[in-house]
């Protein structure tokens, strides 16, 4: 499909700015969407278990919420559209990744960005205890990767529920985004998500010292590059950190998308490499619709200040009412649903 001209535009020139966008969308967003969750955890066939949260309305319909790394049910963007699918009506599930949901994981591997196989097991789980009969996923970054990839992994047998998926700032090519991030530009986003991760890291390295011998164990030093060679990579089974970032970026898997995919990643977004935009594969698979709005930042897509309703929820709800026959979308003069059924 051609590209999307895309109609995000920030009210206020602060937020054409993707550093100021970026922030304020994920630490200083005054209103806060409140959800009340339920929990249930799913116990996998390794030993480990997945925690969900369910924010339920008694419908058939289900929107699956992937977050980004560090990410969960409860971060503000997965919040904000578990909350704006709640108010039309639909259930929605936010996965919690593996020692993401306060807890730690029982095993050495943990999340990572190709772990699609999680989300698979998410998936046949809801449709099996719960019948849902539509289904919808929306990816943040990481989520973003992890949903792209599952589909195209499945292709042809992707569970006929699943009508959409969107995508919103994924890092499709992993060894590139990396090197980007190691930018002079992103240093205060690299030393945040160190917090956090080393902190893990070095837990996981008191349990298993032998199998994670070359981690030295960091706080808020180090980058991306460092801790995917000597923990992700090793943690997670993958031979090098080369065979990681191949194995795991969604670019690949792209071509064999079979439903109808909305991927959006800003012009500005400084987390992201050339690869993440993949005009090719959109030009050529019917299936993927690319929208490339000049600015947005990383997640962000900040209107105005203290927006209730964010432009990322409007815009995935929007095209899975297209996808569903309930609403077209304006896209280029042509709506999304004028085009599926072209």
């Amino acid at each position: 499909m051609p590209i999307i001209q895309s109609r995000f535009q920030p009210k206020r020139w602060l937020f054409r700015n993707s550093h100021l966008s970026t922030i304020y969308a994920s630490l200083i967003r005054r209103w806060i969407p409140q959800v009340k969750f339920q929990r249930e955890r799913l116990e996998l066939v390794d030993g480990d278990f997945l925690d969900l949260d369910w924010s339920k309305k008694g419908g058939k319909k289900l929107v699956i919420v992937l977050a980004g790394l560090e990410g969960k049910a409860h971060s503000m963007y997965a919040r904000s559209s578990i909350k704006h699918f709640n108010d039309q009506g639909w259930d929605a599930l936010g996965l919690n990744y593996r020692g993401c949901s306060g807890e730690p994981n029982r095993l050495l591997r943990g999340y990572h960005m190709g772990a699609s196989e999680d989300v698979k097991v998410v998936v046949e789980h809801a449709i099996e205890k719960y019948s849902y009969e539509e289904i919808v996923l929306i990816g943040f970054s990481l989520g973003g990767n992890l949903a792209l990839k599952y589909a195209g992994e499945e292709g042809t047998l992707l569970p006929k529920q699943i009508k959409s998926i969107v995508s919103f700032s994924a890092p499709m090519d992993l060894q590139a985004s990396e090197e980007r991030m190691n930018r002079w530009y992103n240093w205060h986003y690299v030393k945040w998500f160190m917090l956090t991760l080393n902190w893990k890291a070095n837990r996981k390295k008191r349990q298993y010292p032998k199998q994670l011998d070359s981690y030295r164990g960091f706080f808020m030093s180090g980058n991306f590059i460092y801790f995917d060679t000597h923990f992700t990579a090793p943690a997670n089974g993958f031979a090098s950190v080369d065979a990681y970032w191949e194995k795991s970026s969604c670019r690949p898997h792209l071509a064999n998308i079979t439903i109808p995919t909305l991927i959006i990643a800003s012009k500005n977004d400084t987390f992201l490499s050339e690869n993440c935009y993949p005009i090719q594969a959109a030009t050529t698979n019917p299936n993927l619709y690319l929208e490339i709005p000049e600015t947005g930042g990383h997640c962000a897509f900040i209107r105005y200040f203290n927006e209730q309703v964010w432009w990322m929820e409007e815009r995935a709800f929007e095209f899975a009412n297209a996808v569903l026959g309930q609403k077209g979308i304006p896209t280029n003069n042509t709506s999304v649903v004028d085009k599926l059924r072209a």
